[in-house]
């Protein structure tokens, strides 16, 4: 869909359309969804939308998606065939969301919103397992306002000065993913030392 339809559509309905775009962008759009996020604090900036209520519809957008997915994956799960439906798409994103779970149990969940594809896979999944939608709305938005609150900002401070918004969103998934290991192998040097010193 061209930008200029979106922001026409946004110039006649305001936050409402704001919501619907998102909300769908979120599933279907050819973008990066860190690209939405930071096209909405973009948007903030100019005459059309104001900053507070833009970020309220992005995150109430964000929590439809979450949402939508969990019910999906609460839904499915009723279903006894679905094992044996492997070659689906909703099939392999529950597998990748029970690797988590079983891996991290609900920490997924807490860190589910900053990587591609995962965002959607863990929703379902913990929508499969039997965790209480109240549980996974506590850590998983938690987790996504962060997440929007990081890329609204970077849209609303420097959108104007990015040329290349989908390479920058790659470099900064890259730069986040890079710190999230270091301070992971932080942890694992810490418990280690701290293992070997109850031995001696």
């Amino acid at each position: 869909m061209d930008t200029m339809i979106l922001i026409d559509f946004i110039k006649q309905y305001g936050y409402i359309a704001l919501f619907f775009i998102v909300a769908i962008g979120l599933f279907f759009f050819p973008v990066p969804n860190e690209v939405l996020l930071m096209s909405g604090g973009l948007l903030a900036t100019t005459k059309l939308l104001d900053p507070l209520p833009t970020f309220l519809v992005l995150f109430s957008s964000i929590v439809l998606h979450g949402t939508i997915l969990y019910v999906i994956g609460h839904a499915v799960y009723q279903h006894s065939h679905f094992e044996k439906r492997s070659h689906s798409i909703w099939y392999s994103r529950a597998e990748k969301g029970r690797e988590l779970l079983e891996q991290y149990g609900l920490k997924a969940a807490s860190f589910s919103y900053f990587f591609p594809f995962i965002r959607h896979a863990v929703p379902f999944s913990i929508g499969m397992s039997g965790i209480t939608y109240r549980l996974f709305a506590l850590i998983g938005f938690s987790s996504a306002l962060v997440w929007l609150t990081i890329y609204f900002l970077i849209g609303f401070y420097y959108g104007s000065s990015i040329k290349d918004w989908s390479s920058f969103v790659q470099q900064l998934i890259y730069t986040l993913v890079a710190i999230a290991a270091v301070v992971i192998a932080v942890q694992v040097l810490k418990r280690r030392k701290q293992r070997q010193r109850r031995l001696l």
